[in-house]
This record gives structure tokens, C-alpha cells and sequence, in this order.
């Protein structure tokens, strides 16, 4: 005999059994299917990992658990757990076993849903009330036994893919072989004997589908096919009335008629997977179609910007017929406005932080009237302040002086203006008057002025002056001179209004060289210069800015004996 094929028992004592008996049989067993695994070519050693496509209309696409992985083609897991038996399947490189381990993992459980044997011939025979020629993803594809590529124990796979209903792409293993993918034609000889329908995979509808539209005579509703788990789906609609099937009604839109006045309006979508069951899914239902009114072809909306002080416009849409007559009425806060009707609103500081909508209602004789909302606005923005010119202080920065700052003028006229002095930034209290006269306290420091305006409704607007020069007194220089023999002393008293006692130095200059610096401390200081030239001589004396004391220079004439 050229080949002998045994079945193995589904029982481990009877593998056993069967194992012992091997090890004496005779070298003329050719070929052994353990628990229904037929027989298929292993690759060969020097096989490319991923197999050419396209070479025949039964094509190998990929070879080995890595070789299939790195295609892009997996095997759900298979290759970590395939020492497992499944459904009572010999573990391993094992189409019997790869085709259970593949129902399982889909949700079935590990039990063979049939009794006797588990060879892959009687897969489609044992199950017959499941098995048909019609291919589906998720379906173990089945060859009875000696139905090419299957040997004298038949064969199994499991469909991956369906390209069309002539090709399909399945994933499976093989005893004596490896694991692989593999595109197989109508026309190339190796179609499966049938498929059997454990638990296909289906498509899901994810997020139903909806209607829009006015569901009023007239006008024309449409279906939007909603989500659905698997991609790739075409769609196909039935529209009902009160849950009855509309005759001919199977676009994706629906124009509404007056038999359907008073009937809600729903639509059924069936997505049309290649490879999956048709899955229906319907849409919530309208409401009762009306009877006819005048149509609204696109709908009104607001122009204008949001914001106090601005003007909003009614955008009327467009109506059906045209003509129809349009009425306007503002709302805000649920509430009409009392004497808003015309198509502009002039939007006023009671309107800020609030929202505002128009309806417009068409009219039309011999037709019912039709009123629409158009779009609520955003929060109506308070009003912005503005001013023709920034506010000016002018003036000069001495103690006793008198600083004046110029406003401008701000819009709306009647917006509040309030006024506060500052030095160095931090207002000085009390002084909110438009002038400031400049004391002691503000030596040594710069002063600005800031504006405040306020309007109800309106973002308040502040706006401050640049600061001053620094404030400073003007000195006065008292110069003593005493002269001696080639040498003179000079004595200086430095007053100045609103300052104090003036500490400062002093720079003594006599032809543009200096030749002294001169402490002042409390207001006077003394210096003495020795080896001066002989003769009628003019002395700079100047006096260094200080904090509080500004520069000054004053010249002293002396004769030098």
C-alpha cells in the first residue's frame, strides 16, 4: 500500500495508544493525519518569506508565523498558544486545530459543537445545517477529503478576507507544513467544498443614522448612514411612515408628500459588507409631517458683531415662494424685546453679558405661516471707551510748580472720567484733581497721571500719562571767596526751595581744568587751592545733580596776588 492515513481518537489515552503503535509500524505508512490534519507541502527551505503575488489564481501570500507577521498578516494569536488543543484537536502545525483555536478565540467555547470524528473531511458533513457555498469573513472555509490542495483527511482554513465572489484570502496551518496565507480563485482549482458558518464575523452599526430636514410637505428630508464598525460598506435605504415601508422610497432622500402628512417619518440603513451579513439599523423617527406651509430653502441668520455699541441685521434666508412677506421679532433671555420688530438691533449696554436671537416669520397667502429661529449670537461683549488723543500732563517738575493734565476726549460722550496723580507709580491720595502742585514729598520722584472713563456696559478704560523727569529743586550757589598769596578759599552755601539741607558735591574749574572737589554737607562746604597763578582769575563753580537737587554753575572773578 502507498499511504495509509489513521485517525486519531480524541482522547488522550487513545493519542497514546496510537503513538506506542507508530514506533513499531511498518516504514510504508506514508502519511499521517493526527485528529483530521491533512497533509499540505511544507515551504521549502529556501522559500521567500511573503510569495509572490499574482503568479497563479492560487497564490501563496505569506509563509511562517514571523514571515506572515511581517507581511502584515497574523495569526491571531495561534502561534504563542498552538501546543493547546482545541476542540479536542491535535496541537500544533494542525489546520484542525488552527481552525478551532480560531472559533474560540472569535467567542465559541473550547468544545467541538459535534460528536465523532474530528477529521477536517467531516467538518462541513457534520455540520451541515451551517455549511453552504457561500463565503464569509470569519467562516472556516472546507474541503472534503482529496478535494485539492486536501489530502485523504480533507482540509480547513479560515477566511480573512473576501476580494470578490470569486476570491477570497484565508490563513491557515498545515501537519507535516507551516503556517501561511493563501488568495484562492473560483477558477484555480482549489475552491473549498463549502463554508461553515460557526460565528462569522458582522458588520456593527455603531452610531445610528439620522434624518435631517423639516418634516413639513414640500420639503425634502435626508438619510445619513450613521458609523459602522467595519469600513468599506455601501448602504442601502428604505424609508417608512409610521413604521411602514414608503413603496419606492429607497434613495437617500425623501420628498414629503401630503399622503404622509401627520406620520412619522424613520429610515432604515443595511450596510453592504463584501464578505459579512447585510446589517440593518433604523433612525429615530421625525415628527409628524405638516401639512404645507411656506418652505424655507436656507434658513435665516445674524450679521453684526456682538458687542455694545454695535448693530445687528437680520439675514431674512430664503423662502418659498418667493415674495413671502417676513417679520422680525428680537429675543433675549426667552423674552421679546419690547419694540425690537424691525430687522436691525441697536445693541444697548442692558444687552451685555446677555444673548440675542431674531425670529423670522414668512407669510405667504393661501399658506400656513412659517417661523424660524435664526442662530442665537455669542454673549454680547460689553462697549469699548475709546479717545480721540491719550491724556498729556504738562508742566515742570519742581516743588512749588503746578502740573496740568490734558485729557481728551472720549466716546461715548457721556462716559464718566475720574483722574488720579501717582509718583512713582502709586497714587498719591487725594489727588484726583485734574491739576497737581508739586511738593516736598514729590523730590526724588516721578509723577504720572492715570484716567479712568466708565459706562455702564461698557469695559472700563484706563489710560495713564508717561511719568515726568524726576522732581527736582532748583539750587541757589552763594560763593565766599577769600584770597591770599597765590591761593585762594572759597566757602558755598547751597539753598534750594522745598529741599532741605543739601548735601552734594561741588566741582571748582578755573580755565576749564578742574582743579577741587568741593563736599557740601547741611548746605555749606570749604575748600582751599593753593599755587594758583597770579592775577584777575574766573572760577566755574558747578554744583552736581543730586536726587532732590538739580545741576546749576555759577562763576566767582577773584584776584590772586
Amino acid at each position: 500500500m502507498s499511504s495509509y492515513e489513521l485517525h486519531l481518537a480524541t482522547s488522550a489515552p487513545t493519542l497514546t495508544a496510537v503513538v506506542r503503535y507508530l514506533r513499531f509500524a511498518p516504514l510504508a505508512v506514508s502519511s499521517l493525519v493526527l485528529a483530521g490534519v491533512s497533509a499540505l507541502p511544507a515551504a521549502p527551505a529556501d522559500a521567500a518569506t511573503v510569495a509572490p503575488d499574482g503568479v497563479s489564481s492560487t497564490a501563496f501570500l505569506c509563509w511562517g508565523y514571523t514571515g506572515c507577521a511581517r507581511a502584515g498578516m497574523g495569526n491571531a494569536g495561534y502561534s504563542a498558544v498552538s501546543g493547546t488543543m482545541y476542540w479536542l484537536m491535535y496541537g500544533g502545525h494542525n489546520c484542525t486545530n488552527y481552525a478551532a483555536y480560531r472559533m474560540v478565540h472569535s467567542g465559541l467555547p473550547n468544545r467541538r459543537p459535534w460528536t465523532g470524528n474530528g477529521n477536517a473531511m467531516y467538518w462541513g458533513t457534520s455540520m451541515s445545517r451551517i455549511t453552504d457555498g457561500t463565503p464569509a469573513v470569519g467562516a472556516v472555509a472546507w474541503w472534503r477529503a482529496y478535494k485539492s490542495p486536501a489530502g485523504s483527511a480533507g482540509h480547513v482554513a479560515y477566511v480573512e478576507r473576501i476580494v470578490d465572489a470569486d476570491t477570497i484570502v484565508v490563513s491557515q496551518d498545515s501537519w507535516g507544513g507551516d503556517f501561511s496565507w493563501k488568495r484562492i480563485t473560483r477558477s484555480g482549482g482549489q475552491w473549498p467544498s463549502g463554508f461553515v458558518h460557526f460565528n462569522d464575523l458582522a458588520q456593527r452599526n455603531t452610531a445610528a443614522p439620522t434624518i435631517t430636514g423639516t418634516p413639513q410637505v414640500g420639503a425634502t428630508l435626508s438619510a445619513t448612514p450613521g458609523s459602522w464598525a467595519l469600513p468599506g460598506a455601501t448602504y442601502r435605504y428604505q424609508w417608512r411612515a409610521d413604521g411602514a415601508n414608503i413603496a419606492g422610497a429607497t434613495g437617500s432622500t425623501l420628498a414629503l408628500t401630503q399622503s404622509l402628512v401627520g406620520k412619522a417619518v424613520s429610515v432604515q440603513v443595511t450596510a453592504l459588507t463584501t464578505g459579512y451579513p447585510n446589517a440593518p439599523a433604523v433612525s429615530a423617527a421625525t415628527a409628524a409631517v405638516r401639512s404645507s406651509t411656506v418652505l424655507n430653502t436656507n434658513p435665516p441668520a445674524i450679521s453684526g458683531t456682538a458687542a455694545v455699541g454695535s448693530t445687528l441685521t437680520a439675514v431674512p434666508g430664503t423662502w418659498s415662494p418667493s415674495g413671502s412677506v417676513t417679520t422680525y421679532q428680537w429675543r433675549s433671555g426667552g423674552r421679546a424685546l419690547p419694540g425690537q420688530t424691525g430687522r436691525t438691533l441697536a445693541i444697548g449696554p442692558d444687552l451685555a453679558g446677555k444673548r440675542v436671537l431674531v425670529m423670522v416669520t414668512a407669510r405667504s397667502a393661501g399658506l400656513d405661516p412659517l417661523a424660524l429661529r435664526a442662530p442665537t449670537t455669542d454673549v454680547i461683549a460689553p462697549g469699548t471707551i475709546t479717545t480721540s488723543t491719550p491724556p498729556v500732563i504738562t508742566g515742570t517738575p519742581r516743588p512749588g510748580q503746578v502740573l496740568t493734565l490734558t485729557q481728551g476726549t472720549t466716546a461715548p460722550a457721556d462716559a464718566v472720567t475720574t483722574t488720579q496723580w501717582l509718583r512713582d507709580g502709586v497714587p498719591v491720595a487725594g489727588a484726583t484733581a485734574p491739576t497737581y502742585r508739586l511738593g516736598s514729598a514729590d523730590l526724588g520722584h516721578r509723577v504720572s497721571a492715570q484716567v479712568s472713563a466708565t459706562r455702564p456696559g461698557y469695559e472700563p478704560l484706563q489710560l495713564s500719562t508717561p511719568p515726568t523727569a524726576t522732581v527736582r529743586a532748583l539750587p541757589t550757589l552763594k560763593v565766599t571767596a577769600v584770597p591770599g598769596h597765590q591761593s585762594l578759599q572759597l566757602t558755598v552755601a547751597v539753598t534750594a526751595p522745598g529741599a532741605g539741607p543739601v548735601d552734594g558735591l561741588v566741582g571748582v574749574r578755573l580755565n576749564g581744568v578742574r582743579l577741587r572737589v568741593l563736599a557740601v554737607h547741611g548746605g555749606t562746604g570749604t575748600v582751599s587751592l593753593t599755587k594758583l597763578p597770579v592775577g584777575t582769575q574766573k572760577f566755574q563753580l558747578h554744583l552736581r545733580r543730586t536726587d532732590t537737587v538739580d545741576l546749576t554753575d555759577v562763576w566767582q572773578t577773584v584776584r590772586i596776588r
